[in-house]
């Protein structure tokens, strides 16, 4: 936590000096517990230090400022970390994503399979169909009949090698 500093009681250069002091404790405590919102708190609060410090003590002002900095750093740090973990996040996200994704693919082709498994049924059952009935007629084709049955034949090899691919 933020020290309170009571700038109007600090009149000598011990005083401020004790008063950085404090706040550089706290910015320690602050960093090594990756507190960013006291981080910040301190930032602000040293840049009070800073506007309300006399010319006497310019030298503090300096180790003000650069404390300013390094906790600015410790922010940065802490922020990269963050990033770095959402960066991790990410790529499992997209590993699932892409795990689903395959899995949808392989859904779609065996929807793809069983719909033209389906499509290839019925058109035999229609070759069957014109070969019945061009065989009923008086004087039947011979050579359409040939071509139907070579049809149906590979309609039905096709299924075969079709059908296993669905299950």
């Amino acid at each position: 936590m933020a020290p309170k500093i009571k700038f109007d009681d600090l009149i000598s250069i011990d005083d401020w000096a004790s008063a950085l002091r404090k706040v550089l404790d706290a910015a320690v405590d602050a960093t090594k517990n990756g507190n960013s919102a006291e981080r910040l708190d301190l930032q602000d609060l040293l840049m009070s230090y800073i506007k309300r410090s006399p010319a006497k003590v310019e030298v503090l002002d300096v180790i003000a400022r650069e404390t300013i900095e390094d906790l600015a750093l410790a922010e940065i740090a802490a922020s990269l970390e963050r990033i770095s973990s959402r960066s991790s996040e990410l790529d499992k996200a997209v590993g699932l994503i892409d795990a689903v994704t395959a899995e949808a693919r392989k859904d779609a082709r065996k929807l793809q399979l069983e719909s033209t498994f389906e499509a290839l049924g019925k058109v035999k059952i229609a070759l069957e169909g014109l070969k019945k009935l061009e065989s009923s007629l008086t004087d039947p084709d011979q050579m359409l009949l040939q071509k139907l049955k070579t049809s149906s034949d590979a309609i039905a090899e096709l299924s075969k090698v079709i059908k296993p691919s669905i299950s």
